[in-house]
């Protein structure tokens, strides 16, 4: 079925609803057609839920049926005006409960059920996502599953981290389908030293050991990552595009906040304990210790985002979800580190060269948390000078008669 506007509408001469919808030719999410028809869209979508007897019903009872003349020397005969025929039933409308905005839970599921719409974002955090309505943006799963019903329609993304997507027939996702599985890398190790002699012992902290630690490590870094990437994402993006453009500068800062950060902590709760006003104020100090924290997961979520955009357009692949590039970038900074576990299993003669390894993916993963949290705090430091600078506009003497 193809639609053209009655009134000009921007750049659209075009739709058409099929099994998608596409505007001068080119396929589009309900984000887009939103953005691009406004009000009709809700219309469009109504059209695309219809199935082929339900359309031929709507536009046969529109369209006029005009009735043949009569012959000219033919007699005309009074009779009664028949009765015009029963109308096609309409057919049943569909109610919808919408809901504007995003859908976030932090350890609970969230269900959007048949017959609702959420216009945003539906994201479960240590929950799962349950899906038989409609969602205007994209889903997101962190540590759970996502269930999409046979009528489920999801016009962005579909992203499940450390679960499994499951799909009935007749679900519709317009965008991108990504799952990043987090599963036992120690399940599939089965060697000789893991039998236990020397120092290859399972139960020490031989090479199997850390290796699992090293994978506990990376899983822990990609969720809280990921969390960022959903709480804060507008800060995530800020701090990488900070640290793409001042790599240097940032990482100068960083490393600079985390040198003078004990010493002004530790002169701040001296000062307070020994005023009698300032006694009160130490009950702050350790919430500013978990604001501090914040950003500084905030910034190397930034860091290794900036780091996975920069892979994927080195190796030339295919624009991803950001959660991907996240994940790409935490394994690409410690890819020193995991070279180095698993060339400990070669025995201790290697020992020089895991030490070299492990040394140099330390320090790059230092230099990541560094120059993301050198990120946040300039991007802040521009904010407040920005606001500071700001022309105040005087007010208006009183005038009097």
């Amino acid at each position: 079925m193809a639609l053209t506007p009655k009134s000009p509408r921007g750049d659209v001469r075009l739709v058409e609803i099929s099994d998608t919808i596409a505007i001068n030719g080119v396929q589009v999410s309900g984000r887009e057609l939103r953005e691009r028809l406004g009000a009709d869209a809700d219309a469009v979508l109504r059209l695309s839920y219809l199935d082929r007897d339900d359309l031929r019903r709507l536009f046969a009872r529109q369209a006029p049926q005009a009735e043949p003349p009569p012959a000219p020397d033919a007699p005309v005969e009074r009779t009664t005006p028949a009765a015009p025929p029963p109308s096609a039933p309409e057919p049943p409308a569909r109610r919808y409960r919408r809901s504007n905005g995003d859908r976030v839970r932090v350890f609970g599921d969230v269900v959007v059920n048949e017959g609702e719409e959420v216009t945003g974002q539906v994201v479960a955090v240590l929950g799962s996502v349950r899906i038989n309505g409609e969602v205007g943006d994209q889903v997101v799963a962190v540590l759970g599953t996502v269930d999409l019903g046979p009528k489920a329609i999801v016009h962005g993304d579909v992203v499940t981290v450390g679960g499994r997507l499951h799909r009935a027939s007749g679900a519709r996702v317009d965008g991108s389908v990504t799952e990043v599985a987090l599963g036992d890398m120690s399940a599939s190790i089965n060697l000789p030293w893991m039998n236990g002699w020397g120092p290859f012992y399972f139960g020490g902290f031989g090479p199997v050991t850390r290796l699992i630690g090293t994978t506990f490590r990376i899983v822990l870094l990609a969720l809280a990552a990921c969390l960022a990437l959903v709480v804060a994402r507008r800060a995530v993006e800020g701090a990488a595009q900070r640290v793409t453009d001042e790599p240097v500068k940032a990482t100068l800062v960083g490393f600079a906040a985390w040198v003078l950060i004990v010493p002004m902590f530790t002169l701040t709760a001296v000062v307070l304990s020994i005023s009698i006003v300032g006694i009160p104020l130490l009950i702050l100090l350790p919430f500013a210790v978990l604001i501090l924290l914040l950003m500084a997961v905030v910034g190397f979520s930034g860091t290794v985002s900036a780091i996975g955009q920069w892979a994927r357009r080195r190796f030339g692949m295919g624009t991803t979800s950001p959660f991907v590039d996240v994940c790409f970038g935490i394994l690409i900074i410690l890819l020193p580190i995991i070279v180095g576990r698993f060339v400990a299993f070669g025995g201790w003669t290697l020992s020089p060269i895991v030490f070299l390894l492990v040394s140099t993916g330390l320090a790059v993963e230092f230099l990541a948390w560094s120059s993301g949290f050198g990120a946040v705090l300039t991007n802040a430091f521009s904010r407040w000078q920005a606001k500071r600078s700001a022309p105040t506009v005087p007010r208006a003497a009183p005038t009097t008669l």
